[in-house]
């Protein structure tokens, strides 16, 4: 999401691709999901992610007042003004992320703006939702609106698509700037500057595997890679995937290790297709031996999700949520991993 808006925004929807082995697509009353095996991969027999079960709104943004600069959208996505000191009932979300606290209790926060009908566009983000879910587990909290408002955050772009870590004792939210902004409660937050680290910087994401951290981020219309040992140097970036059409944009990268494979997932924006405005709800995933090389890996599985985020509690179970789709704000579904089948590959 590149920034001054959080990426450089065509309008586009997506070109219709003929897949093998589809599910049916369901209604958004019904687990928005569909996802099939693509192929093994030729990789020892990968796990193929897939949702298993309904998915639940647990966080539905409340009413509040614009806290930014008044900001008029772009003609094209409907010359909407957001006024500042205005309080407005409607928020829409986008990218995010989950991490718990000392106590383990677990926290949400992304991209949040008013949202006005007929608004599809960024004009007026900037601010970075924090939601709380209630006591107990992530299994446990995993229920229909429970998770409550927090004051929102405006400190080093945290409000562009952030990413969360734990380091020791802080925690830290990175924006799609780089942009650093610590804290030791998740309330109160500290700006503490910018990563020093190469390459594309929308939607970063960071995965924590073998002691070092990887830090993925979109870098045209690919994925990018660099990573560390202490959070402060970085290696070069690489590049670890890029889509084969060329009208297909990477947005919302995920890196996930599992059982000695890793997995990529990346949401689909497609800038050949001129009637939505980049909300795509359309997940990739792709399985590879090693972290820092995803070409020409087929999908594995395709998910009607946006900007998910793939989460583990606790007591090992997996989730996958998604943001504004099939519900306003931020939704969870249980995710299982299953031995792939053998089927036709699909390359993207």
């Amino acid at each position: 999401m590149a920034h001054l808006s959080r990426r450089k925004f065509i309008t586009g929807a997506l070109v219709a691709m003929k897949v093998v082995d589809l599910q049916r697509r369901v209604s958004a009353d019904e687990a928005p999901v569909i996802t099939s095996a693509r192929s093994t991969n030729s990789i020892r027999s990968p796990c193929v992610p897939k949702v298993a079960g309904r998915f639940i709104n647990i966080y539905k943004p409340q009413a509040d007042a614009y806290t930014l600069p008044t900001v008029t959208t772009k003609p094209i996505d409907g010359s909407v003004t957001y006024k500042e000191g205005t309080t407005y009932q409607d928020w829409r979300t986008n990218d995010h992320t989950f991490i718990k606290d000392g106590s383990h209790r677990w926290h949400c926060f992304g991209i949040t703006k008013p949202w006005i009908s007929g608004d599809n566009g960024h004009s007026g983000e900037g601010l970075c939702f924090h939601a709380m879910a209630p006591e107990g587990t992530f299994s446990q909290a995993a229920t229909f609106q429970s998770w409550r408002d927090l004051p929102k955050i405006q400190v080093a772009g945290c409000g562009w698509a952030p990413a969360s870590v734990r380091i020791g004792q802080e925690y830290s939210l990175i924006g799609s700037h780089l942009g650093r902004a610590s804290s030791t409660d998740l309330k109160n937050w500290t700006d503490k500057g910018r990563l020093n680290a190469k390459g594309g910087n929308r939607d970063p994401y960071i995965m924590v595997w073998n002691d070092t951290y990887y830090l993925v981020r979109c870098d045209g219309n690919g994925i990018n890679l660099v990573t560390s040992k202490d959070f402060i140097n970085w290696s070069d970036p690489r590049v670890i995937y890029k889509p084969e059409q060329k009208s297909y944009q990477t947005e919302s990268p995920v890196l996930v290790a599992y059982e000695g494979l890793f997995y990529l997932f990346w949401t689909l924006w497609d800038t050949a297709d001129p009637t939505t405005g980049g909300y795509c709800p359309r997940t990739y995933v792709h399985c590879s031996e090693s972290p820092d090389d995803f070409h020409g890996k087929p999908v594995l599985a395709e998910f009607t999700v946006h900007a998910p985020e793939i989460i583990q509690d606790d007591s090992g179970q997996w989730y996958m949520s998604s943001t504004d789709h099939p519900h306003r704000g931020i939704s969870v579904a249980p995710l299982v991993w299953e031995k792939a089948l053998q089927t036709t590959p699909l390359t993207v």
